[in-house]
């Protein structure tokens, strides 16, 4: 009798093991489904409100057409960035670098809070607003995170990165020279000597 008790109750206890181990390996992969989209979820930056504080930070030289293309390549490279990324490392030099968390969160909560403080300062959205109102509320910002520009990932502000983004381009080393350098781009052996022709209307 006890020995056929005690052969129930093992059975027993295998077939609840048995129930709880699968119960618990579908809500963990439920879980880690759930987990893994919210992880990779893109954030996609506002536009508008981006374009409207790259009107506002980079060189009014670009022109509306300039100027489009910058904050264009800043978005294609933001959704591009991959958080906590390897870094590269010159060889002797010991472990393993990373690159640091996802910044566009910040970046995008940083955009929204400028819409938010331009309605209730100018009672109009960013885009909307004038330059030099827009000028004036970032100002304090780009002074607290500027420091040197550094990677456009470590910017502490989403202003702050755009200009990083635009100053490290051949774009902008051609404007600040007023040269058609072409930086990083083959030009061929011919002419290698000479000296890169003038924008157009740039001064002599």
């Amino acid at each position: 009798m006890s020995g056929g008790v005690a052969g129930s109750r093992r059975a027993f206890l295998k077939r609840s093991a048995a129930v709880v181990a699968t119960a618990s390996a579908g809500a963990c992969g439920r879980r880690g489904e759930g987990e893994g989209e919210g992880a990779t979820a893109q954030v996609v930056l506002p536009g508008e409100t981006l374009r409207a504080v790259g009107k506002a930070v980079l060189p009014g030289e670009l022109g509306a057409d300039g100027t489009e293309r910058a904050v264009a390549a800043f978005e294609r490279w933001a959704a591009d960035l991959e958080p906590v990324a390897e870094l590269r490392h010159s060889y002797l030099v010991p472990g393993v670098r990373y690159s640091g968390p996802d910044p566009r969160p910040g970046w995008a909560a940083q955009l929204q809070g400028l819409e938010t403080e331009c309605m209730k300062r100018h009672g109009t959205s960013l885009a909307e607003a004038e330059i030099g109102q827009r000028r004036e509320m970032l100002a304090g910002r780009v002074q607290e995170a500027r420091g040197d520009f550094g990677p456009p990932a470590e910017a502490g502000h989403v202003a702050v990165a755009l200009m990083a983004h635009f100053y490290r381009s051949a774009v902008a080393r051609d404007l600040c020279y007023r040269r058609a350098i072409g930086q990083e781009q083959c030009r061929g052996l011919a002419g290698a000597g000479d000296e890169p022709a003038a924008l157009a209307g740039a001064a002599a």
